[in-house]
């Protein structure tokens, strides 16, 4: 057992020294390996060669990253990439609410800064002020009557 902890050491060291100075791998390039797995499932049962050259690039360009010495460049990317799962997670998680709500809210944007608004889903022409901007507009609601709620 102690014969393998002292390779392991050894290894890890040659590890440390290789990549001293070195970018290392942040949340791009492990989602990068991600996806390659997902290609090489996918290419299992579709023989594609556009799918196979994804998953042979999505490895090469994930350790490149990893390995670069060029850090601002590879933290600017990473950081639009945050951004751009960001921005995916939240229309998803909109979406989802949208869904779920989907019966007794309507979600509406706003005409002056795009911000979502919810409204609750009684039928006629409301006016709604926008928590972001103070704006108000007018929202025409098809759906429930104000009589047939107590239904």
């Amino acid at each position: 057992m102690d014969k393998y902890i002292q390779t392991y050491m050894k290894l890890r060291k040659k590890y440390d020294k290789l990549m001293e100075g070195r970018h290392g791998f942040d949340k791009l390039s492990r989602d990068l390996l991600v996806l390659w797995f997902v290609v090489m499932l996918l290419n299992g049962f579709i023989r594609n060669k556009w799918v196979s050259l994804v998953s042979l690039i999505c490895p090469i360009i994930s350790v490149l990253r990893a390995l670069s010495v060029n850090d601002v460049k590879r933290g600017i990317e990473n950081r639009k990439y945050l951004e751009i799962l960001k921005s995916v997670r939240k229309s998803f998680l909109l979406l989802t609410k949208k869904f779920h709500d989907r019966k007794t809210y309507k979600y509406v944007k706003c005409k002056n800064c795009d911000a979502v608004i919810r409204v609750k889903r009684v039928g006629g022409k409301h006016i709604v002020a926008c928590p972001k901007c103070r704006k108000e507009f007018a929202v025409r609601i098809i759906g429930k009557n104000k009589n047939s709620e107590g239904m």
